[in-house]
């Protein structure tokens, strides 16, 4: 079915389901040669899990940059090893905040560029380990704050002790954190109890089709240049097609004057067919392909 479809399908993953028991599902039922996903969800979340196949899969650091939007339940009172409801419980506190405006008050210190340190129960690696390892062996280790970026936090509801927030934030940022370091911050406990990532990139969960109801599941795929929808796009000769998939070069005088050197060109042929991308190389100054699409 798949064998010569490339692209991306949006899939909603459901909680206790890990990101890869998806891949695997879609690899097995529809013997897809090449597969994966942009942004694992942990198994307790649910939500939009973008899946590349195929010759897709060449385009996976492009989500790295993509902005990333959930809706999460936070849960004061106490706080686990993991973070979330699936650790050990190892605080408790009566200490829950009076109301959301004690909570905004503090919000503030969470947007913009700001340092925030892995849960440990992560696959982030420490020393060619994951960090997850290490604490299922019960050894100490240093975890190193990283910089991320949170361009927006909203509160939706707040019952006590449950918040809902939506969060706007940038890869490499964990809610799980977020949630352990709100609690500490306003000098109580809590603990991720529900997340569901609702947008990434431009790509949002209302387009995502359930891994339940895979029907039809081809005409879901989305072509991979809506990774690109404001970049500048070039059509191709069939002659500068076959220099293109052979990898040639192209001079900056023989494009069109008006493209921009900023970002990569979407390259299609007559047919209207997304070939891959020309990116231009300032210190030889002429465009190369990439990622080409054959």
């Amino acid at each position: 079915m798949f064998e010569n479809q490339s692209g991306i399908l949006l899939i909603n993953k459901p909680i206790n389901w890990t990101s890869n028991d998806v891949i695997k599902k879609l690899k097995s039922n529809f013997n897809i040669k090449k597969i994966g996903h942009a942004g694992t969800l942990d198994p307790l979340a649910k939500g939009l899990l973008p899946v590349l196949i195929n010759k897709g899969t060449k385009y996976f650091d492009h989500f790295l940059n993509f902005r990333k939007t959930y809706i999460a339940e936070i849960t004061f009172g106490f706080s686990t090893d993991t973070f979330d409801l699936e650790g050990a419980i190892i605080n408790r506190s009566n200490g829950i905040p009076k109301n959301s405006e004690e909570i905004k008050l503090k919000l503030g210190e969470f947007i913009g560029d700001i340092k925030q340190k892995p849960p440990i129960y992560s696959a982030l690696k420490k020393d060619g380990k994951k960090l997850y390892e290490y604490a299922r062996e019960n050894r100490s280790v240093e975890i190193k704050a990283r910089k991320v970026n949170v361009n927006d936090i909203k509160i939706i509801s707040w019952n006590s002790p449950k918040l809902r927030v939506s969060i706007e934030c940038s890869s490499g940022f964990y809610v799980r954190s977020f949630a352990n370091d709100l609690g500490i911050i306003l000098k109580s406990f809590a603990v991720l109890s529900e997340l569901e990532r609702v947008q990434y990139g431009d790509f949002n969960i209302k387009n995502s089709i359930d891994i339940e109801n895979t029907d039809h599941i081809e005409q879901h795929i989305i072509g991979l240049d809506n990774l690109f929808i404001n970049n500048q796009s070039l059509v191709l000769s069939d002659f500068d097609e076959k220099r293109y998939f052979l990898g040639n070069t192209f001079s900056d005088e023989k494009l069109p004057e008006n493209l921009l050197k900023l970002d990569d060109i979407k390259i299609y042929n007559n047919d209207n067919r997304f070939l891959g991308l020309l990116t231009f190389d300032k210190t030889k100054n002429f465009w190369k392909p990439k990622n080409i699409i054959r």
